[in-house]
């Protein structure tokens, strides 16, 4: 009996044949449908990416959103989500987040009112993603918890005095700044070796904080709002730090 082995061309079809389905496989549709779950969200500030949280819940009447930072939680009900569309009226007059919706991913802009003038910027998400600023924390990292004293300087050259104050749990980092003029609750971000970075977006402003000490022990970086503008700052640890 002779045995028939398998010709080159045969193995070429089949190989031919494999390729086709993979890249078929690869080009599928991805859902139109918005997804409900946590996701990583950024808004874009002259600084950089502001992340926050952004949980899509699926109610009895359609969808609700909520903006995550730490463990404050603002809702926003009035989202309307079609097939490709995420659009929400977000906190505050005039407050709006559009964003198109691709499988997992959302990405658009908000826009954001109020009495410093409009600003749009740009929104992404991706679903399943919980972390902040970093996603494989380091386990040694400086200690940022208690009251600073605060030494902003704005692009005018005008220095603001403030306070901040966070508490620490591992490189989980959460707290505020406040001046006499204005506060920023409910920061929320990480620490990573020296570096912390903060951030917020509650649906009215969004801010975001970069700073590290330096070999003083100050904690030297800078900050952006959508509401405050853009400084400097100079912290300097001090338990009885007030305004």
């Amino acid at each position: 009996m002779r045995l028939r082995s398998n010709s080159p061309s045969r193995f070429l079809a089949t190989s031919t044949l494999l390729a086709a389905l993979v890249v078929v496989a690869g080009c599928e549709p991805r859902s139109r449908d918005l997804q409900p779950g946590l996701y990583r969200a950024v808004v874009e500030l002259p600084g950089g990416e502001a992340p926050f949280g952004l949980d899509v819940v699926r109610g009895k009447s359609g969808f609700v959103l909520y903006l995550v930072n730490g463990k404050d939680r603002v809702e926003v009900p009035a989202a309307k989500a079609v097939p490709g569309k995420l659009t929400a009226q977000l906190p505050g007059t005039g407050n709006l987040l559009e964003a198109r919706i691709s499988g997992d991913e959302l990405e658009g802009e908000v826009t954001l009112g109020g009495a410093g003038g409009k600003a749009v910027l740009a929104f992404s998400a991706r679903r399943g993603q919980g972390w902040r600023f970093v996603e494989e924390p380091t386990t040694d990292n400086a200690d940022f918890a208690g009251r600073w004293s605060v030494t902003l300087t704005d692009d005018a050259g005008r220095k603001i005095p403030g306070v901040a104050e966070f508490s620490q749990s591992f490189h989980t980092v959460g707290g505020a700044v406040r001046t006499a003029g204005w506060a920023q609750e409910k920061l929320a971000g990480d620490a990573n070796d020296e570096e912390l970075d903060l951030s917020l977006f509650d649906g009215q402003q969004a801010v975001l904080y970069r700073g590290k000490l330096n070999e003083r022990g100050q904690l030297v970086g800078e900050c952006w709002s959508t509401t405050t503008g853009h400084a400097r700052y100079t912290a300097i640890r001090n338990p009885d730090a007030t305004l």
